[in-house]
């Protein structure tokens, strides 16, 4: 009973820190920029970091074709069109922004 005691104590004294606080905490990986593959990193610190590799996968997402990203510098002509020519600048931004 005793030891159960000591480790409930001990237990509450240790805090819990989230996976963003123990990836900040670490130290960085020695590795050169040019032999870094950042999508190779998170991969296999996926089972230590399963939040914030889902994170990463979102922000170094890869467009499937170049096409989706020439249509996105091209959203002026779907806005503006001969109906909505008197929007102000604000509303076009807030237009194009809602897009994606």
């Amino acid at each position: 009973m005793e030891f159960f005691l000591h480790h409930q104590k001990e237990s509450r004294l240790v805090s819990k820190k989230s996976e963003l606080d123990i990836y900040l905490q670490e130290e960085p990986d020695k590795v050169s920029e040019a032999d870094f593959d950042v999508l190779l990193w998170w991969k296999l610190n996926s089972p230590r970091f399963p939040i914030l590799s889902s994170l990463a996968k979102d922000v170094f997402v890869v467009p499937a074709s170049i096409v989706a990203s020439e249509s996105a510098f091209s959203t002026g002509g779907r806005v503006l069109d001969p109906f909505r020519s008197s929007l102000n600048p604000k509303h076009v931004q807030a237009l194009v922004c809602g897009q994606y």
